[in-house]
């Protein structure tokens, strides 16, 4: 089964998704919780528990949010919640202000290279789920040796490391592919300097063993780079359901320090998220019980999500590129 999840970031969807199923039929909170799963379904062919369960709680205070600003009308608990006018109104503003560009994927891209700008050419950088080198190709280009690994797990997927050997041009011996899983990985001697990950995260079975398997592979204080759908809004109209397959700002923010991982970062490139972290020197190798503790998204115990709380990771920075949605969600 799902995990229920909360947050920013599923509020921000909630917002605006509740408006778009109300406005077509008037429901329950519980029938909106079953219904936003329903519509998520088709996650659960990359991973069994990847359909978007919402936590109870959020949908709670997102529908009595809603009502507060005249969106719906407030109904007494276990009713039928319909739509107002100016609910209406908004989900189409909020429609029109959140999409994404074409060359969304591009432009994160770019950030997140723009970042290894500083390291030192020849750093030894590892790509998790390479596909057919869309990030390996520009890493070894700018002087990094590479090594992109893909498992072939997906039918998409199983000839990418064939295809990514027959478009290797001249390297110097910068860039190999191999088909590989990262958990099972061997470390290089001292480890890598960097690992990449470009839209392989969300894909991946059991991400936190991947991430776990990510922290072993780095050296001390070595970095993780990755570029992800945002879970969100915009996420959501770019990429539909799939973005809820991947992991959104506040459970970086709860994960990566349970692995192992500090001086967090995110960034936000439209419908893109990018994450920056390091592996901190002298953590040890983190317990299979520790990782589970940040399995909640808002840092709390599963069910105690406020109506108004929010999430709050004092080792993480944020910044946004982009639109803001026009306001609508601070």
């Amino acid at each position: 089964m799902a995990k229920a999840r909360c947050g920013p970031s599923i509020r921000e969807f909630l917002t605006y998704h509740v408006l778009m199923l109300l406005a077509a039929k008037r429901r329950t909170m519980l029938e909106l919780v079953e219904e936003i799963e329903a519509r998520s379904a088709e996650n659960r062919s990359v991973r069994s528990n990847g359909a978007l369960r919402v936590n109870s709680r959020e949908m709670e205070g997102t529908v009595y949010s809603l009502a507060d600003r005249g969106w719906v009308r407030l109904r007494p608990p276990g009713a039928s919640w319909g739509i107002t006018r100016a609910g209406r109104r908004a989900r189409r503003e909020m429609g029109r202000a959140s999409r994404g560009t074409s060359d969304s994927k591009e432009r994160a891209a770019s950030k997140l290279l723009a970042r290894l700008k500083e390291a030192p050419k020849g750093s030894y950088v590892l790509d998790v789920g390479t596909g057919e080198g869309f990030l390996a190709r520009r890493l070894a280009k700018r002087g990094f040796r590479v090594l992109g690994i893909d498992s072939g797990a997906f039918d998409y997927s199983k000839h990418s490391i064939e295809k990514a050997r027959r478009g290797v041009g001249s390297d110097n011996g910068r860039l190999e592919f191999r088909k590989a899983d990262v958990t099972r990985l061997r470390r290089p001697p001292g480890g890598f300097d960097f690992v990449v990950a470009s839209q392989a995260v969300h894909c991946m079975k059991n991400q936190r063993k991947c991430l776990r398997a990510i922290h072993r592979l780095l050296k001390p204080g070595g970095r993780f780079l990755c570029l992800d759908f945002l879970v969100g809004l915009e996420g959501f109209l770019a990429h539909g359901f799939h973005c809820f397959l991947a992991i959104s700002r506040e459970e970086w923010s709860q994960m990566l320090p349970a692995i192992g991982f500090d001086d967090i970062y995110t960034q936000k490139v439209r419908d893109y998220l990018i994450v920056d972290a390091s592996k901190a020197h002298g953590h040890p190798e983190p317990s299979h019980a520790a990782a589970k503790d940040a399995e909640t998204a808002c840092g709390r115990k599963r069910d105690q999500c406020r109506r108004d709380g929010e999430c709050r990771s004092t080792s993480m920075s944020v910044q946004d590129v982009g639109s803001d949605s026009k306001g609508w969600f601070r």
